[in-house]
């Protein structure tokens, strides 16, 4: 028998590597050239680092910028300082391409839909706590969830703003009227949670609902805050870096927590039945729909998840950015107060005036271009493919992205393009989205996607408009003074969503 020294193991080693290594250039890496060929590839400007195989230095930046929450403003500044477009990062051994290209764009998140995906690692995750629902499927299963929720979001659903009342009434009777200071993202993930229950599932959370408790929510509430944000996992905050390797029984906890919530909701459903008074006819409840469909407690549950994070998150954190910002500007405050005077005076309003309300539709649409809900839309190479622009010197060259390869839509500094949004594109300034004599308002296009863009586009999003809208306007009727009680520059919370990390600390004082 022949004896294997540590010689002929190595020689073994090196050989059965460069014969895989000669298999690869003669078939995949040889595809790929041509590939390269045919479209005129070239290289992207690539990422400043000090490790180009693993770039481990860029992992550990990475991980401060989180820490710090300062994570957007380092990749916006990164784009900056190469003076481009798109580039390419190395990480751990594979390229990941972040773009603010809107022809890149374009082309990811429609014109390019089939060969991208959501994401392996992002399934992975989001499922290990929603399950199988719109947020974490693909193909027809993907189809199908958005098929059922859609007619949720119909203008003749939507437009029902009175349902939104009596909500509203009990988030401003928990605001303290004599300016002390309060912190209003509480108060508003609870409002929203509310509204969604109601519009999604047919529940009114008043004293008649026994489904679901006050304590219930806030516990869904702190449960979800806490599965949605790998980044703050305790494990994390006490062992660093190794901490996302460790096990988080608070997560397991936490998961639980939503389930039983979910699963409390549709036991009280089936339970009441015929019994429980049903919504007019002109009501589409999801709830019921779902349940008339299948009998599969998983599935029903995981369906609700998706949509209650929908309808809840999404809200949440377009109002509290909105919360952040306002107070700061008076003059922009007081032309909102002017414009609810004259469309709306102290009534509620409806959703047709809400609609004709310019100037409360610009200050919306300028805190989600400032402060994106969702900053990056990434996306997964499902097969070798190209970028339209981006390489070569002059950036004009397709780029070429391989099988398994990341893109990252960076909305956070597209959003923030001088040369579409004008140069005091870092300002908070809803002028820009009017039409007055000085100035025509924005067409950005595919420059700015407050809710995503292409055949995933949020269904949700005139809902979360409508909803936000409604908010504002009744908040601003009823306190007279509306001050922000927050030095603190505007930083992210990055989750699902992204919203101001500091919150929305304000005083309000009511009408004297």
């Amino acid at each position: 028998m022949a004896i294997i020294t540590p010689l002929r193991l190595v020689i073994s080693l090196v050989a059965l590597f460069v014969a895989r290594r000669a298999y690869w250039e003669a078939t995949t890496g040889s595809r790929r050239r041509a590939l390269q060929r045919d479209k005129g590839c070239l290289p992207p400007k690539r990422f400043r680092t000090t490790d180009p195989i693993f770039g481990l230095d860029l992992f550990f930046r990475f991980f401060r910028h989180v820490k710090e929450h300062t994570l957007l403003s380092w990749f916006e500044r990164a784009l900056s300082d190469n003076n481009t477009n798109t580039i390419s990062v190395n990480v751990s051994g594979s390229p990941m391409f972040i773009t603010i290209d809107t022809e890149n764009v374009k082309s990811v998140l429609t014109s390019n839909f089939e060969s991208w995906s959501i994401g392996s690692e992002r399934i992975s995750f989001m499922s290990s706590f929603l399950g199988t629902g719109i947020f974490t499927t693909e193909g027809p299963a993907w189809r199908h969830s958005r098929d059922l929720l859609r007619p949720c979001f119909e203008r003749s659903q939507v437009s029902d703003v009175l349902v939104m009342e009596k909500y509203v009434k009990h988030f401003i009777s928990k605001i303290p009227g004599d300016g002390t200071t309060i912190d209003l993202e509480p108060l508003i993930h609870r409002l929203t949670m509310d509204v969604a229950l109601e519009f999604l599932f047919g529940r009114s959370t008043g004293e008649s609902d026994n489904a679901t408790t006050d304590k219930d929510r806030e516990k869904f509430i702190t449960a979800f805050n806490y599965c949605q944000d790998p980044h703050n996992a305790k494990p994390v905050e006490k062992w660093g870096i190794l901490g996302f390797w460790l096990p988080d029984p608070t997560f397991k906890k936490s998961v639980k927590c939503l389930q039983e919530f979910v699963d409390k909701i549709i036991e009280d459903e089936i339970a009441l039945g015929d019994s429980k008074p049903k919504p007019s006819k002109e009501r589409y409840v999801f709830l019921h729909e779902i349940l008339s469909q299948t009998s599969d407690r998983q599935r029903i549950r995981s369906e609700l998840l998706n949509i209650l994070i929908a309808g809840q998150e999404t809200t949440a954190s377009l109002l509290n950015n909105i919360f952040f910002e306002l107070p700061r500007q008076p003059r922009i405050l007081e032309n909102l107060r002017e414009e609810i005077r004259n469309h709306v005076g102290n009534e509620p309003p409806s959703w047709q005036q809400l609609k004709d309300m310019k100037y409360l539709r610009a200050v919306i649409n300028e805190s989600q271009r400032l402060y994106p809900i969702v900053p990056g839309i990434s996306r997964e190479a499902l097969h070798d493919t190209v970028l339209p622009r981006g390489g070569g010197l002059d950036q004009s060259s397709p780029v070429f992205v391989p099988k398994g390869a990341f893109v990252q839509c960076f909305c956070y500094s597209m959003h923030r393009i001088p040369s579409i949004y004008g140069e005091d594109a870092e300002i908070f300034n809803p002028d820009r989205w009017l039409d007055n004599k000085s100035s025509t308002p924005l067409r950005p296009g595919w420059a700015y996607l407050p809710f995503n863009g292409g055949p995933r586009i949020c269904i949700g999003q005139q809902f979360a408009l409508t909803e936000a809208g409604y908010v504002i306007v009744r908040l601003l009727q009823h306190f007279e003074v509306f001050e922000s009680r927050d030095n603190e520059p505007w930083r992210e919370k990055l989750a699902l969503t992204c919203t101001s990390f500091g919150g929305s600390k304000v005083g309000l004082k009511v009408h004297k």
